[in-house]
Formats: C-alpha cells, sequence, structure tokens
C-alpha cells in the first residue's frame, strides 16, 4: 500500500466534512489571522476553555479577559482560579503556524493531569514523612530520632531513670561538599555513621538529627558518661579515611553537646539544654585522608 494514500484520500473529502473533522475534534481549536485578532473558534473550544466564542471572536490578546490571553501564546498552560459553575482548571495551549502565517491554537483540559500529579507529589511527601530511615546514612531521620526519645523521656518521667543525649555536629560539612562533591560528602556522613554505630550499646539510639548533625539517645547513662563517649567518638574521627582521596586531605571540624534529663523535663527541653551545651562545645579538628 502506499505510504501516501492516506494523506491522498484527504482530497475526497468536501468542505462541509473538513470543517465537521475541525468542528468535532475532542480539542479546542482556536484560528488567529495574520493580524492577530481570532477569527473562528470550533465547537469544543468554548466547552473546554471555559469562555464562550462571542468573548474571543474577533478579539486580540489585548481585547480579550486578561486570564486568557496566554490562549495566544505556544507551549502555554493556563491557570483559571475556582469560580461557583467552575473547579479550579488548567489548561495547556499548543500553536501551529499555517502557510499564510495565521495560527491554529490547540487547547487542551489538564486538570485530571494536574490533579494526579498533585496527589502523586502529595503522596510522596507523606510516604517521606512517614519513612523513618535518613536516605543516606541508613540510620535514623529527624522523624525517627524523635520518635525513640518520646518514650523513653516518658520512661525517664515516670521512673525518674537516667537519659543523655548527645549531638554531634559536623561544623563546616557545606565546605566540605563544596569543595569535594556531595559523593564525596556522602562517604563522610556514611563513616561517621559507622564509627557512631561501634560506639552503641544494644539500648543506644543513633540517628541523623538534620543536615549535618547526628544524635545519639543514652538511655541509662549519665551526662559525665556521655562525655566521655564523645571524647572516643572524637579519638575515632582521627582515624578517618574515604577512598579515592589520591592523597588529598579535608579539614574537619566537629562540635558536640550534650545533656541529662532532668526531673520534670519534656523532650523539648532537653533538646534545648543539649543544643545550647553544643553552642558551648569545643570545636575539634580532624584530618580526614
Amino acid at each position: 500500500m502506499d505510504k501516501n494514500q492516506g494523506y491522498l484520500q484527504m482530497d475526497q473529502f468536501d468542505k462541509a466534512q473538513l470543517l465537521n473533522i475541525l468542528q468535532t475534534n475532542p480539542m479546542g481549536m482556536m484560528l488567529i489571522s495574520p493580524q492577530g485578532e481570532v477569527v473562528w473558534v470550533n465547537d469544543n473550544f468554548p466547552v473546554i476553555s471555559g469562555i464562550s466564542s462571542l468573548q474571543v471572536l474577533g478579539k486580540n490578546e489585548d481585547t480579550i479577559p486578561s486570564e486568557y490571553r496566554n490562549l495566544f501564546e505556544d507551549e502555554a498552560t493556563i491557570y483559571l482560579a475556582a469560580t461557583e459553575n467552575r473547579a479550579d482548571t488548567w489548561l495547556v495551549v499548543s500553536s501551529q503556524t499555517m502557510a499564510d502565517g495565521s495560527h491554529l491554537q490547540y487547547v487542551k483540559d489538564a486538570t485530571l493531569v494536574r490533579q494526579l500529579a498533585k496527589e502523586r507529589d502529595e503522596l510522596k511527601l507523606k510516604i517521606t514523612e512517614l519513612n523513618q530511615v535518613d536516605n543516606v546514612t541508613g540510620l535514623l531521620n529527624p522523624r525517627g530520632l524523635f520518635q525513640a526519645l518520646e518514650p523513653q523521656v516518658s520512661r525517664s518521667r515516670r521512673y525518674e531513670n537516667m537519659l543523655s543525649v548527645l549531638i554531634m555536629r559536623l561544623e563546616n560539612l557545606p565546605d566540605i561538599q563544596q569543595r569535594v562533591g556531595s559523593d564525596k560528602r556522602d562517604q563522610l556522613l556514611i563513616a561517621i555513621g559507622h564509627i557512631l554505630n561501634d560506639q552503641m550499646r544494644w539500648a543506644d539510639t543513633i540517628g541523623r538529627l538534620s543536615d549535618n548533625e547526628f544524635m545519639l539517645i543514652l538511655p541509662e547513662t549519665p551526662e559525665d558518661i556521655a562525655g566521655q563517649l564523645a571524647e572516643k567518638i572524637g579519638a575515632r574521627l582521627e582515624e578517618l579515611s574515604l577512598p579515592d582521596m589520591n592523597g588529598e586531605q579535608l579539614d574537619l571540624y566537629t562540635r558536640f553537646g550534650m545533656a541529662q534529663w532532668k526531673k520534670g523535663e519534656d523532650v523539648k527541653l532537653l533538646m534545648q539544654r543539649a543544643r545550647a551545651s553544643l553552642d558551648q562545645g569545643n570545636e575539634i579538628h580532624v584530618k580526614v585522608a
């Protein structure tokens, strides 16, 4: 079969048939003259766009309602706010230039696609919020940490058990990332996570508190023992190494803060004291090879 046969058959349609095809096209269609005036719209144009034919025929970009002016653009998106008779609507416009310099505008209703995309993004956000694992280190994320800390504080308030939290902050992590890139930064975070894991007891909990902070939850632990643990971690940091450094060294500056639970404190007060201690702690400088 001649590949052009289908195109040749178009010549067999009369004007009325071709016009009917255009009028019933499922997309809205609008023809703009070379002078920039709307000279024709198909039957589905007002159905899809929500604007009547009388509001656009014989009009140009400057004389139609302002919210519809993007109808004259190519690859444009139009957002129409909800009214009493219409929900929020998104239209997508594409354009085809004709031989005589006129433009045929195609208008599609993209509302369902937008709604699905919004629902997808909301679902992703919900999954992220429910997730308790940091995607770089595999340790608990802030949500997981606080879900672990809440019952420990409740237990201490009920039985007056000892409880300490230890926060480790990487002071110059943004500088390191700028210097060696995000891959090496992630390698550093993972290596530090391994060091912290090595110092954990079975009852301890460890996680990534923020982009540049780790936290350890230490049940049955007084503050002085938490301080000794911080010293051990600091000593282990001096042994840090990363692959493919090629003899280059990174300066790593860290700081530790800690607090032991006091009678009557909730999670918020305990964390406030730990952060205050962190800001007052001595800075530790090591070289990472």
